[in-house]
């Protein structure tokens, strides 16, 4: 389609307008760089999703979104003082730039979408088929032969390539005449590119804005409330569920296929973790800007029931199961989906698990059953109960410290508050920090002992120093515990091995009952850890850091991870690094 043709809309239209008047640029300067400029973009994105199964996932997606992260980030714009601590001589000499520079930056930093994460099949006039567009020679309208295309998504894509690769297409948006005026500013060019890079850190107030309003656009679009309270589309929950679960598992929130893994694809069924996924859903339904979300998680499940997305197991939604790969296996509380109902398309569903995913037998609703059922989600419910709304950083930040969902053992704690991770009540916090130590005192007056003095059948030493050992080893061979994972209290560092304390420790005493300042104390004595040099203390502090995000970690450091992980010895969480202070 032509560019006039797609901007017709009249909701594109109204966008059109916003960005004019926010622009505010004399007439033949608009026609240049702003006009040309959006004519250019809406030629390269056609009627292109700007995701498979997520935000602006139909046809025009990808110019829809481009529209209107344009039109906010311009109206922030007019909030922030640019060039940031220049002379009110500079300011208003380089308003316009700067302005423009927002506009530009909006545009560009999704169009290689389409590029890595998608594959566009060009057909003549009588459906005769071209071939793939080649972007690298130009857009679609290019190529004077092409008439349809069809597009289909990577199974292969990789998360966020898009952002390096936009530096490599922009020229196709931008003229020659747009990146001459940008890059005549040294900070503002440096800005502009880390922006369309990804590299938000480094982009200032410039990546602020654009990331803000990339927000903004996709909580408008998958039915969230804007903090600005802009009327928006209503949406079912169960629909708003069902994209977050796609999104999840597209972005591996949710790993699949292996050894403490989220969930398994066997046949025509996905079965996830049902504690796990259900934490992992309202997280990202609270950071998308949705509100009303429940926070229990059989409201969650009866929901997805209720409209046909998982499948029951008699008039419940929990299955028991044994999940089993070649050198391991694990009994585990599961939820199950039609693979149909997550994956449309048979081409964009992962590979099968080659193990397998045996369900128990027994699958009457005693007693025993409910109660069962019912403590699964006692971390969730009594949180709730305390205003704990989960870590705001589990998706941004990989590696700070949260709760661990551990499937084998939930059964076995009754009611738990984790007031020790009570989180800033903000939705977005631009700081979060570690306070297990301020909230000690209120976390233990509120924790109940186990019911048992052992972990998944597994008999511990008398030596609560020993037991912890044993329980931290076999959770982490079972994969009950997680590392390098949002809401880990494990994590491999160049160092060695970080265990979060004392938050693992009371984990321990969760699943065991132990005196877990006692087994803390027991474990330093085995000496197996490294004391901090700068201060001489058995505590060791990291900073997690990714994108704008900046999280405060402090936990205990053994160097050796043998006697922990065995032979097993993952990649380094690439999101840490040693404070300094």
């Amino acid at each position: 389609m032509s560019p006039d043709a797609l901007l017709a809309a009249e909701h594109r239209r109204t966008l059109l307008r916003q960005i004019t008047h926010l622009l505010a640029l004399p007439a033949q300067h608009q026609k240049r760089y702003v006009d040309a400029v959006i004519a250019r973009y809406a030629a390269w994105v056609q009627l292109m999703p700007a995701s498979e199964a997520h935000h602006h996932a139909g046809l025009g997606g990808m110019l829809d979104h481009g529209l209107e992260v344009a039109a906010k980030a311009l109206q922030i714009r007019r909030g922030h003082v640019l060039p940031p601590g220049a002379a009110p001589e500079r300011i208003v000499h380089e308003a316009d730039v700067w302005t423009y520079a927002v506009l530009a930056a909006a545009l560009v930093h999704d169009m290689a979408k389409p590029v890595v994460d998608q594959v566009i099949t060009l057909y003549a006039e009588d459906g005769r088929r071209l071939g793939p567009w080649e972007p690298w020679h130009g857009p679609i309208p290019d190529r004077p032969d092409a008439a349809w295309y069809a597009v289909r998504y990577r199974r292969d894509r990789r998360h966020k390539l898009h952002e390096p690769v936009a530096p490599l297409v922009a020229h196709w948006v931008l003229p020659a005449c747009s990146l001459t005026w940008i890059a005549r500013h040294g900070d503002l060019f440096a800005m502009w590119t880390a922006a369309i890079h990804g590299d938000m850190e480094q982009a200032g107030p410039l990546g602020q804005m654009l990331l803000q309003a990339d927000r903004e656009s996709v909580a408008r679009n998958l039915g969230g409330t804007s903090p600005d309270r802009l009327p928006t589309a209503a949406k079912g929950l169960h629909e708003k569920l069902a994209t977050a679960l796609r999104h999840l598992l597209d972005q591996e929130h949710l790993p699949l296929n292996r050894n403490g893994a989220a969930g398994w694809l066997t046949g025509d069924d996905l079965w996830l973790v049902s504690k796990r996924t259900a934490d992992a859903l309202r997280e990202q339904l609270r950071q998308e800007g949705h509100t009303g979300v429940p926070s229990s998680n059989d409201r969650i499940f009866d929901v997805l029931q209720e409209h046909g997305i998982l499948v029951p197991n008699g008039e419940r939604a929990i299955w028991k199961a044994t999940v089993a790969g070649d050198d391991w296996s694990h009994d585990l509380t599961l939820i199950r989906f039609p693979v149909s109902r997550v994956w449309a398309d048979p081409e964009c569903r992962p590979d099968e698990f080659r193990g397998t995913v045996s369900v128990h037998s027994h699958t009457g609703s005693t007693a025993d059953d409910a109660k069962t059922e019912a403590t699964s989600h006692a971390t969730e419910t009594s949180a709730a109960a305390e205003g704990v709304t989960g870590s705001q950083v589990v998706n941004d930040i990989g590696g700070c410290e949260g709760v661990t969902p551990r499937s084998g053992t939930e059964h076995k704690t009754q009611s738990i508050s984790h007031a020790s991770h009570t989180p800033q009540n903000d939705r977005e916090p631009a700081c979060p920090s570690h306070s297990d130590n301020a909230a000690t005192a209120k976390g233990e007056q509120t924790l109940s002992a186990p019911t048992a003095d052992s972990d998944s059948g597994h008999s511990l030493p008398d030596d609560n120093g020993e037991a912890f050992l044993a329980w931290l080893r076999n959770e982490l061979a079972e994969g009950h515990l997680a590392i390098n994972e949002p809401y880990a209290r494990v994590h491999v560092v160049d160092a060695g091995l970080l265990l979060l304390s004392p938050g693992i420790f009371r984990d321990f005493y969760q699943a065991t009952g132990r005196d877990w300042n006692n087994a803390q104390k027991r474990f330093l004595k085995m000496r197996l850890h490294q004391k901090n040099p700068r201060n001489d203390t058995n505590i060791h502090h990291y900073i997690a850091e990714r994108d704008r995000h900046t999280g405060y970690l402090k936990g205990i450091l053994v160097p050796d991870p043998e006697p922990i992980l065995g032979a097993w010895r993952p990649e380094p969480n690439r999101y840490l690094r040693p404070s300094l202070e």
